[in-house]
């Protein structure tokens, strides 16, 4: 075996491309690149290049993943979403993934309660859509599920604050205000009888 060309990448500059004897072969970070000497015209063996391989690909994911997670928190979807784009190996991405359920560092449980608590603090919030962007996010349904049937959302409360807070800005009668805000409510996905019994607690003519 012979590196025939190292090349850097286009859409990621700390990571090059290795040829070998004329075909792409695999992507290493620089520095890892470096640290093992290889260069254009080396001649490799193929079995011990192969093992090393493995190991170089599961550091440079595993040293991707952590650089991730010290930015924002990550579902465990989310995570390996990055790092497929970032064209890290199948095999180290599941090595990874592993790795940091294991540690604690990507746990899809805590992320769901931390994500609910978090959003249901903010006004007009439901619980249908608070459960269609965890799933969006790659959470299983059933850790949705659980969570929600867990926390203290009231969807009643949280329509209602939407509610009166989008009412200042409604114009027109009351049979047109009335219609607005059931539409603005069913968008934020509270189902049909709530929104009705939000409005009818709300006297739309006095505002």
């Amino acid at each position: 075996m012979i590196i025939s060309k190292i090349e850097d990448q286009k859409k990621n500059k700390r990571r090059c491309s290795i040829y070998i004897d004329g075909e792409y072969y695999c992507s290493i970070d620089k520095d890892i690149i470096e640290e093992l000497h290889f260069h254009e015209g080396m001649e490799l063996k193929e079995d011990e290049f192969n093992e090393t391989l493995k190991i170089i690909q599961y550091k440079s994911a595993l040293r991707s993943a952590l650089y991730i997670l010290t930015r924002a928190s990550k579902t465990e979807k989310e995570l390996e979403k990055k790092l497929e784009e970032k064209q890290h190996s199948d095999t180290a991405i599941i090595q990874v993934l592993k790795y940091l359920k294991e540690i604690g560092y990507i746990n899809d449980d805590t992320y769901t309660e931390l994500f609910i608590k978090s959003m249901g603090n903010v006004t007009g919030n439901s619980r249908r859509s608070i459960y269609y962007k965890l799933l969006a996010k790659g959470i299983d349904k059933a850790i949705i599920e659980q969570k929600l049937n867990e926390s203290e959302i009231d969807d009643f409360a949280s329509a209602m604050n939407a509610a009166v807070k989008k009412l200042g800005n409604l114009k027109g009668d009351k049979k047109e205000k009335t219609t607005k805000l059931f539409s603005f409510l069913y968008r934020k996905g509270f189902d049909i009888e709530l929104c009705k019994r939000v409005i009818n607690k709300l006297d739309l003519e006095e505002v």
